[in-house]
């Protein structure tokens, strides 16, 4: 009973990153809280810890780097509320092994947010360049279909 009542506040949580961030654009530190702490709640439970560990540093490894090549083009290209949400979200999927994290981020990450954007961009942003596209969607979109069909 526990297990379904901190899913279903996870989901909600997840529902209300994506809200959040088309509105008012950030994510808000209270919500990545909620979920780390849920996160760590379902871990200790099953005692394994240290797969939530290294699930926090692999999924958000390749975003943290992107981060920092941000600094060198003196380009904003992704948020750092992106980045602590990746955090989160590998600690909710946990570490397996290298390939899992390469499969998250080459078939359903960057594909699919790759897909929606270039839509967006064509019908609803034409002429504006350079407008903020926010990724947090992206982000929980594949981590729902991640953990539903591929874990």
């Amino acid at each position: 009973m526990l297990g379904f009542c901190l899913g279903l506040i996870k989901y909600v949580v997840l529902v209300r990153i994506c809200f959040i961030d088309f509105r008012e654009k950030i994510i808000k530190d209270r919500d990545l809280v909620i979920l780390l702490v849920i996160g760590i709640l379902l871990d200790i439970e099953r005692n394994n810890f240290e797969k939530v560990y290294l699930g926090w540093c692999a999924f958000s490894m390749p975003l943290l780097i992107l981060y920092i090549v941000e600094d060198y083009f003196k380009k904003e290209l992704i948020g750092f509320g992106d980045v602590k949400l990746m955090i989160v979200i590998g600690g909710l999927l946990k570490y397996r092994d290298f390939r899992q994290v390469l499969f998250f981020y080459q078939n359903l990450y960057f594909l699919s947010a790759a897909i929606v954007v270039l839509v967006l961009v064509y019908w609803r942003m034409r002429g504006k360049r350079g407008e903020y596209v926010p990724f947090a969607p992206y982000i929980v979109l594949n981590y729902l279909l991640f953990e539903k069909f591929f874990m």
